[in-house]
């Protein structure tokens, strides 16, 4: 066992420096970077914003939110696609807002999610200063495959061709529909007289939507992968154009992906 940990730290050292670092940066940074994250919002007076909806939700993790801010403000795109909304759809129309004031660039976000109850709580806390900016899309999400791998898509899809593409879902349990038996869902599996056998959780997420929109994708084409390293392996396999792709596996964890110029022949 020891000989295999030295194997692999020798074949992979970029990744073994990342560990390494998830693990210094997590256990001593995390705390100071968080609440400086969160102080860059209240100096900017958009503290307000974040206000939380239902009582259980997940309190927003602003060190996600700057960086998320920091990159629509860089990369200044016209049209967004939100995965999964929430905190993140306020922060992408903040920054959206905010490039349309400095710089007179105009985008749009385009938020799609699977739970109505999330969605609506996310449109009900929305500001008025930021509706303009946010189109909601309620579809459910269901199970597929792709090249015989356990996939989901959504229903709809906005028919767009975003710039900036952030995945943050669908959750895993409202995934709907099965595959030889096979969900994404937590459940309980019973024997025949009724008693609790097995408490499976759910299935690592894996969406294929990125993938519908790849091939028309315009010339600045992102992608934002928020934790869901399955995922962003999965896409890492999947895409087609050369992408400069990005890990973070510290703070939580992020891989971007940003297309990298493909002239025409």
């Amino acid at each position: 066992m020891k000989l295999k940990k030295i194997i692999n730290f020798i074949q992979y050292p970029y990744l073994n420096y990342l560990l390494i670092k998830k693990i210094i940066f997590d256990k001593y940074f995390y705390d100071f970077f968080q609440k400086k994250a969160k102080q860059f919002f209240v100096k900017n007076n958009e503290i307000e914003y974040f206000k939380i909806g239902k009582n259980s939700e997940i309190k927003p993790d602003f060190l996600d939110l700057k960086n998320l801010y920091d990159l629509i403000i860089s990369r200044k795109p016209r049209c967004v696609l939100e995965f999964g909304s929430g905190f993140s759809t306020i922060t992408i129309a903040l920054a959206l807002k905010k490039n349309y004031e400095k710089s007179k660039i105009l985008g749009k976000l385009f938020s799609v999610d699977g739970n109505e109850k999330w969605l609506n709580n996310t449109r009900n806390k929305l500001h008025v200063n930021l509706a303009d900016y946010v189109k909601f899309y309620y579809s459910k999400p269901y199970i597929s495959k792709f090249k015989n791998q356990l996939v989901t898509y959504h229903e709809v899809l906005p028919d767009i061709s975003p710039n900036f593409i952030y995945l943050d879902g669908p959750a895993p349990d409202d995934v709907i529909n099965s595959i030889n038996g096979i969900t994404f869902n937590s459940k309980t599996i019973e024997k025949e007289d009724g008693k609790i056998f097995f408490k499976k959780n759910s299935r690592r997420i894996v969406s294929a939507d990125v993938l519908m929109y790849e091939s028309t994708s315009p010339s600045d084409f992102f992608i934002l992968v928020d934790k869901r390293y399955s995922n962003a392996n999965f896409l890492e396999k999947s895409l087609l154009f050369d992408y400069i792709v990005k890990k973070q596996l510290h703070f939580g964890g992020s891989v971007t992906f940003e297309k990298k110029y493909q002239p025409y022949p």
